[in-house]
Order: structure tokens, then sequence, then C-alpha cells
């Protein structure tokens, strides 16, 4: 088990020196916004119930593992949210985990138009287990144990059922989490750039493409894009592609207030990195909205 983290940690020490720890994402963020844009809980105002798993690198014992879980209730007469996030990452011998609540509150700024507005405050815990690795080698740190506080906030221009333009900073960090103890977690200050929109193709067939831009202070910008073609609102299917080559194939089932999603990524390019480990990442989401209600966007 040591031999095999410490190529892990090797692998990650070698990605994060030539290419930067990429930001973890998941390719989902059509279906399920809230974990990246509180903000975006206004457009359920129902309230809703979601949960997020991403697996990368499939095969590799300490590859990198997401969590990502979400609630939150609607005051209808207020129109405002609030709610709770977690996130919890594993990357060999550390994890990070992040919990915060929120509120949001919608101003109408025409007849179908809204801006939405959140703030978030929560806590992150890194824990680096170092002396896993070899105790008896100099070259490893003793273990990392940190808490720090962070506080963010999202502000999202949307249409109910039409499109949704957001920004959002839920991670201001209030101390140095990370940035003291060469972490593979320095990811600081991360932004997010959603956008979404809902297009009928006839009676029985929607488009929904989306777009998510991810920058952190010390990493390089990721980009992606999906675009997912839904028959009869009940089954979607469609494709991710992101900045760094990866593609993935997803699909989407919607049934009772419930959306289930899963995704398969991949890289089909020829980095001497991809072809040193598998690159291929599964990806399992699970929604529900209160009330029955199933829609799309």
């Amino acid at each position: 088990m040591k031999h095999t983290l410490l190529i892990t940690a090797g692998i990650l020490a070698l990605a994060t020196a030539t290419h930067g720890q990429q930001a973890m994402t998941h390719t989902q963020h059509g279906e399920l916004r809230t974990v990246v844009n509180p903000a975006a809980s206004l457009m359920a105002q129902g309230g809703e119930v979601s949960m997020i798993g991403r697996r990368q690198w499939v095969g590799v014992e300490g590859a990198p593992t997401v969590f990502w879980g979400s609630g939150h209730v609607g005051f209808g007469s207020l129109g405002a949210t609030a709610g709770l996030n977690i996130r919890h990452e594993s990357l060999a011998v550390e994890k990070l985990t992040e919990a915060g609540a929120f509120f949001a509150k919608s101003v109408r700024i025409s007849e179908t138009e809204y801006v939405g507005l959140s703030l978030n405050a929560g806590i992150s815990y890194l824990d680096g287990r170092f002396s896993q690795l070899d105790p008896m080698d100099p070259a490893f740190r003793e273990d990392v144990r940190e808490t720090d506080a962070l506080v963010g906030f999202g502000v999202m221009l949307y249409r109910p059922e039409r499109y949704y333009v957001g920004l959002s900073l839920p991670r201001l960090m209030l101390g140095s989490l990370g940035v003291d103890s060469d972490s593979r977690y320095d990811f600081r200050n991360v932004y997010h750039l959603t956008a979404g929109a809902l297009f009928p193709l006839g009676t029985d067939f929607h488009l929904r493409p989306s777009l998510l831009v991810t920058y952190a202070e010390n990493l390089r910008p990721q980009a992606e894009a999906s675009a997912l073609v839904f028959i009869k609102e009940v089954f979607g299917i469609g494709v991710n592609v992101r900045s760094y080559g990866e593609l993935a194939g997803m699909a989407q089932f919607n049934f009772g207030g419930f959306g289930l999603g899963y995704s398969y990524q991949f890289n089909p390019g020829s980095e001497p990195l991809n072809r040193r480990i598998s690159n291929t990442t599964h990806e399992i989401g699970l929604r529900y909205r209160f009330g029955g209600t199933n829609n799309l966007l």
C-alpha cells in the first residue's frame, strides 16, 4: 500500500510541478448547480437535495475522489432560499473537507428576469497523513492538520426555465489553509462562471447547453461545455468537453422529482502523464426536487 501511495504521490507532485493541479469540478454542472453557485438554489424555490460522487484515475490507489452534497429549502413569500453545501476530497494521503451554510435572495428586474444574490460561510479542514508514505524518510513531512474559515458569495441572472448566467466565489479563504504546508490542496480563492439555457426542439425534445469556467489564483483556468438532448423531459444524452482535452459521455434520467445522472470521462490525447495512468473517470449524480417537479433547467 505504501508503495502504491508513494507512486501516486509522485505522479501528483509531477502533475503539480509541470501543469498545476486542476480544480476538481463535476461534469454535471448543468444539472447540479448549487454546489458551484448557491444563488442557483433560487431556480428551485420548492427546495432540493442533491449529491455527486466523482472518482478519477479508476484503478489507481489514492487517486482523486470527490463528493459534493447540497440541500436547501425555499421561502416563496420572500423569494429566498437557505441551505447547506458540503464537499469532501481525498487525494493520496490528503483529505480536504468543507462545510458551509448559505442564504440566497432574488430580486425581480423585469417581467421575466431575476437577479439572485447569495452569501455563504463555513469551515475547511485539511488532513495530510504524510507519515503514511514513509515515516523513516526525512524527505516526507510530518502530518498536517489545519482548520480555516471561509466565506463566499454568488450572483446569478436568470429567467426560469429559459436561461441563467452566474458568477460565484464559493471559497474566499480567510487564512492560509494548505498554503504554508506545500499541500496539493493549495487552491486558495476559486472563482466560477456558469451559464446555461433550455431550447425546445419541437414538442418532445429539448436541448440544454451549459458552460462552466473555473479559475484559481495558482491554477490554470479551466473551461468546459456540455450539451444534452432530452426526450419527453425524461431521458437526456449528451457530451462534455474540457479545455484540457477531456471528453465525457453523459446520461440523465428524470422521474417523479428525481434526477439521476451519470458521466464517463476520458482523455483521448497522448500526453505522457495520461499514458502512464488510467484517465478514466466515473461520476454519479442524484437530485430530488420537492413537490414532485422535475424541471430540466
